[in-house]
Parts: C-alpha cells; structure tokens; sequence
C-alpha cells in the first residue's frame, strides 16, 4: 500500500467508520466538494484518484487491475479483520464517479461506466477504459465485503446502507450511497421524526410508504435535500428493487429516534407535532406524542415561551395547552427545542385529519383510508382545489364550514366510498392530491364490514366478528411488476386480483357460509367470522341468577337460583326514554359546569376513582383522572377548568342552540361564560358571550354611586 493510498484510507476509515458512528446507519458519500474539503484538513499530498491509479496494475494482463488491492484485503482478513477493510478509497471513488452521473458532456445520467471511466482520465473504448470496466466485478466484490465486515462487526463502525438490485446489481452499490450525502441524512431524520415514524422502524413501514411520505413531506417545499435525492424520488420506479426505496427502509429501521446534528455532543430525540380539531371543529390544539424514556421535558419556541411537558392519558404530553395554532404556525411551521426533546410541525397548506382511536377527536394524520371518514383543514388559497378534489371523489354530505383558525376552512365527512372515484381523481392530479393517497402496505388487511362484536380473547388472532352479507374489505398490499398481480388466498383457495392499495376489494360479494374464514396472502392473513345475527341465551355463568318471586312480586335481593321455580332475569322499564347524554374530559378538572340559556347554572364534580376498581390492582395509567358528566335536558354547554386553562364544549349542534335568554341578575351564569368567552369563536358561543357581557357590564353600572 503506497503512502497516498495509505493515508487516503486512514481518513476515510476516521471519516466515516469512526467510532462516533457505532450503531448508526453509515453512509460511504463522496463527491468533490467533500473531496476538496478532506484534501486541506487532512493536508493529503494527491487527489482520490490519483492514489487510486498508482495502485493499479496496468501492464500485467495474468494479474487484475486491482490485484494489490485484493492482495491487501486477503493479507487484512487473515490477520482478523480489524478495522475497515484496505479497499476504501477504491469504493470511495466509485462512489464519486456515481455523484458525477447526470444528462451532460454526451452521457445519459444512467451513464455510470463512462463516469468511472472519465474519473481516470481515459477514453471510453480505449484499452485501459475496458479494462477499468471489466475490473468492476471486482470493486463489486469489495463493496459486498465492506457490508459483510459492517454486519460481523455488529454496528460498532456504523449500521450498513449498502444495497443494490436487478438489473445492474454491480454498479448500484455506488449508486445507493451516493444517493444520500451527509447533509440528506440530517434532513431525513427530521423527516422521519416529521411523519412520527418511531425509532428502529418496528411498525415495519415499508420502503414504498417512506418514499410516498417523502414525496409529499417535499411537496412545494425546500427541505434541503439534494438534487441528486430530489430526482431518485421523482424517478424512482414504483418497484421495490428501486435503490432509494431500499436505501430509505434501511435508514428507518436503523434510525434510533434521535437528529442526525454532528455539531451537538448530544443526542436530541424527535417527534412531529399533531393538529387537534375538537369541539365539532369549533377549537384547534396542538398535540404532542410522548416519546419512550422521556416521561418530562421542557421545549421553546425561538426566543419565546418555554413549556413543560409531562405524560398524560392516551400516551401524550401535556402542557402545551397555552400554545395555540394560528394562522402563520400552520402555515410557516412551529418548532419546539429542548436539551432532550424537539418537537416540529412542518408546515403545509392542506391538513388531513382521522378520529383518533383513543382521544376521540379529528387528529392529523399521514395518510387517506379509502372507506373511512376524514376531515380536510386548508388554508383559503388552497380551498378552491380541495373543493374541487372533495366533489370529485363522488362523497355524498360533504359539509364545509369555517375553520377553527382565521383563514382556514374545514371539510367534514370527506370518505372515498367509490374506489373509481379516488382513483380517478389522484390520476388527474392536482397541487394537494397528495393528502388523498392512501398507504402502501406490505400486509393484508381488513377494513370496514358489518361488524357485530370486536374480539375479545387475547391471542385469538381472529380480527372481529361480522354479520353474513356485511363482510369487510379486504386491503392487500400492491403487486409487484410487471403484471401487478397479488395471489389471494381464501380459506384455501388461491386467485390471483390485481391489487390497487387505493382500493379495497369487497369480500361482502363474495357468498361465504357462517363461520370461520381466514383471507390474505402467503405472507400475511387474517382470520374473521360471519353469522347470521346475535343469537339470543344468557352468558355462560349467568343463568343462576336472578329474583325469585313471592306472590305478585319480586324479592329486592339478587341470588343464585335453581331452575325449579321461576325466577325474574330482566328488568320491566315503565317509562321508556332516551339515555341522558355523557361528556368526559380526558385530564383532572379542577371545577365544571353546565348551563342553559335561561341562566341555570349546574356544577359538577369530579367523581373518585370506585372501590372495586382500585381493589383490583390495575396498571396506574388506566385510573389516570378523568370527568364524566351526565348531561340532563336543557343545558347546551359545558363549561371546565383543569390545571392550565378554561374551556367550553356545545352539547348540540349550532343550529340547536337557542339564543341566550338570561335574567339581569343571574351572575354565576354569566361568571361562567365570561371565563370561557376566547374558547370558543362560533355565531352561537359569540351570543352568549354578548349576554354575559351585558349582564356585567348593567351590574357594574348599577354598582356606581349616584
């Protein structure tokens, strides 16, 4: 090994497998910026190649081009392979000639040999340019023992990004480290904190869905991502051999939740901040998801307010209920720092939002479910297009409404019911059609159906149970080129469909007997059942129950019975009517109260935790505080305060609420409302605002001396 070559692989091994790199995804990038860069600071005495070129071996045809190379990558695994393997500046200027492939000087972009060629100053067709061409199996090789090296030595020089695929499986290992360079890889741990992606992947998102997220996180937006990154995602075929799909799977699932910030001695964890619309659309907030390990953190904002954040119910923090999005927050961004945590909304125009499974509320979400209900937040420069994206989806009751923020508008009941309809209208484009596209799934699922009853035995496997003539859909996975087709099988019997992640395959047409089914693929399926209704019978254990009876009437005493003689099982309702409707806040209510127009004020108080549920030693966080409220008839808000704030609900619609009737002297009403008045900005909640404005406003006039 000459001394050039020599000390170009001693800074490329301290460069990019030092040990600061342990158990983080490695990337081999180098273009001639870098280059340059290593050049001065490291003060080496000859250029990449041309410590490469004094290596070679030219005029000896027995031996190959990089026989002294291989001789030294042989001599370094007999004596144990410590350290990077001596092959690193070849790699590294393969990797070079692939950052240097674009449509110029008579090359197409796809044009890698005539790059690697031109690297050492020959002319394609010439003796020596054949050679260095037909010597690139060899360098192929090298790139295969670097990735073996990575992997034996379990992460401690850094995680492998290596990769390629068919057809030009020698020459994509270049190409796949020269798709990210150093400053891609801290814009893409944003992204991956941005789209909640959580750390080592273990929702196993595929490599398609990144990449869709990715094309969308982009979407008229510069993040700072290289022309390079940019024209790979754009021209990436959809196929699952495409470099930059397995490259972006292979930084997800070794991302360890943390920013990629060389400049910062420590590692900060990352998380995207979600948009909250509650109160029917009528109040936006900011949510952030608890990140694992830190129960507390403070952030702030840029020169502005610090909050501190603690765990709450549902797995999010809390303490950001001061913060409230505006206008240029959901337009411009917000970014939250810490020591430990940041927290980031990127900004967009368009904001598509799901019912979260366990708050209860619209929340943004990453991707559109075909058959589900979402809500659409967009901005007014962009409500024309959403208007026309909404109607041409075919979505019957579509109700558009002002938005909870100044200058945004919101679409409720937006639902994909024609898969026609969805396809036709992502085919046409448009500039936010991409909030409509659905998620590329690896597995096959079930979505929608008729169904009668969830299951409840753990580790049953059986997705739900559903009536006969109300079977789900079934979502697969889309099919790979070049016919697209996905085998499905049903309970044993194989078919196979061409599958369209943006449209689910209705199994209710299917004809299927009541029972046991399982659908899917070989890779994944899914096990449901079909009946015909709920049969009527009591519980098992339960039949021994009841009240006997004495004469006309029943004993008040519930005992266990022998089925001799009747027994009473049921109860008789005299006066049949409608449940009183139920509120629950989610957190600890420090004072509530319900109102009506006429100047009732109820209060209501926070109930303990019950006798039998404490008793049973559940987990603390499923008796995590909370307040539920029955609401009687004739009171439409409700009105609380917890530790941070006052807010207001509507128990009706808009249009139910009555116009505000108060008495002059009715004070706790009108206290109530005031406390609440900036909570709310809806026609029905300004009116009531007015009338307790007017009933203080009388009462302090009339407390002036005269």
């Amino acid at each position: 090994m000459r001394a050039a070559y020599k000390h170009w692989h001693d800074v490329l091994s301290a460069e990019f497998f030092g040990r600061e790199h342990a158990l983080r995804s490695v990337v081999l990038y180098l273009d001639d910026e870098i280059e340059r860069d290593l050049v001065e600071r490291h003060r080496i005495g000859a250029s990449l190649v041309q410590a490469v070129t004094d290596d070679l071996v030219w005029d000896e045809q027995e031996r190959s081009l990089f026989s002294r190379v291989q001789s030294q990558c042989v001599e370094w695994e007999r004596r144990g392979s410590v350290g990077p393997p001596p092959s690193l500046p070849v790699l590294a200027l393969s990797v070079l000639a692939a950052t240097r492939m674009a449509s110029s000087d008579g090359m197409l972009r796809s044009n890698f040999y005539g790059r690697w060629v031109h690297l050492f100053g020959e002319q394609s067709g010439s003796y020596r340019a054949n050679k260095l061409v037909h010597a690139f199996l060899d360098v192929a090789e090298m790139w295969e023992r670097l990735h073996t090296w990575l992997e034996q030595t379990g992460g401690l020089y850094g995680i492998s990004t290596v990769s390629t695929g068919d057809p030009y499986w020698k020459i994509g290992y270049p190409i796949s480290q020269a798709l990210v360079r150093g400053a891609d890889r801290q814009v893409l741990t944003r992204f991956f904190a941005a789209t909640r992606l959580r750390p080592n992947n273990p929702n196993q998102v595929s490599g398609r869905e990144l990449l869709r997220r990715l094309r969308v996180w982009t979407s008229g937006r510069n993040r700072g991502l290289s022309h390079r990154l940019l024209d790979e995602m754009e021209n990436a075929a959809d196929s699952g051999e495409a470099l930059i799909i397995s490259l972006l799977r292979r930084l997800a699932d070794d991302w360890d939740g943390t920013l990629h910030e060389p400049e910062r001695g420590s590692r900060r964890r990352a998380h995207g901040l979600r948009l909250v619309v509650a109160d029917r659309g009528g109040r936006a907030e900011w949510l952030a998801e608890a990140v694992d390990e830190l129960p507390e953190a403070h952030v702030s904002l840029p020169g502005g307010r610090t909050f501190a954040l603690t765990i709450d119910y549902g797995d999010v923090y809390g303490g950001l209920e001061t913060l409230q999005p505006s206008p240029q927050q959901l337009a411009n961004g917000v970014r939250l720092e810490g020591d430990t945590l940041v927290l980031e909304w990127a900004p967009q125009e368009v904001v598509l939002l799901r019912m979260h499974p366990h708050l209860g509320e619209w929340v943004s979400t990453e991707y559109f479910e075909p058959g589900e209900q979402h809500w659409i937040l967009a901005a007014d420069a962009a409500v024309r297009d959403v208007r026309t994206m909404v109607n041409a989806l075919g979505t019957r009751k579509v109700r558009e409404a002002a938005g909870p923020v100044a200058g945004w508008r919101l679409f409720k009941g937006v639902r994909a019911v024609s898969g026609i309809g969805l396809t036709r209208t992502l085919d046409r484009g448009g500039a936010h059609v991409h909030v409509l596209e659905p998620q590329a799934r690896q597995r096959a699922e079930l979505s929608g159906g008729l169904r009668i009853a969830p299951e409840y035995r753990a580790g049953a496997g059986v997705a739900g149970h559903y009536l006969r003539g109300g079977a789900p859909d079934l979502r697969l996975p889309a099919g790979e080129p070049p016919d697209r087709l996905v085998e499905v099988i049903l309970d044993g019997r194989t078919e196979k469909l061409r599958a369209d992640s943006r449209i689910p395959f209705p199994l209710w047409c299917i004809p299927l007997d009541e029972g046991e089914h399982r659908v899917g693929t070989a890779q994944s399926s899914e096990l449901f059942t079909l009946h015909d209704g709920l049969h009527e019978g009591l519980p098992p254990g339960t039949g021994s129950l009841g009240y006997r009876s004495v004469g006309s009437t029943a004993v008040q005493r519930l005992a266990e019975e022998d089925a001799v003689e009747p027994v009473i099982r049921g109860a008789c309702v005299s006066e049949p009517g409608a449940s009183r409707r139920t509120e629950l806040v989610r957190s600890s209510v420090l004072e509530a109260v319900l109102i009506d127009p006429g100047g009732r004020v109820l209060k209501v108080r926070q109930r303990p935790t019950p006798t039998w549920m404490r008793r049973r030693g559940l987990p603390q966080d499923v008796l995590a505080p909370c307040l539920e409220v029955e609401v009687p008839d004739g009171y439409v808000w409700f009105i609380y305060r917890t530790a941070t704030r006052w807010s207001v609900r509507a128990l009706a619609e808009e249009p139910d609420i009555p116009t505000p009737a108060p008495g002059a002297d009715d004070f706790s009403w009108a206290h109530a409302v005031l406390s609440a008045a900036d909570r709310l900005r809806t026609p029905a909640w300004r009116d009531y605002v007015a009338a307790a404005s007017e009933i203080v406003r009388k009462r302090g006039s009339d407390d002036r001396p005269r």
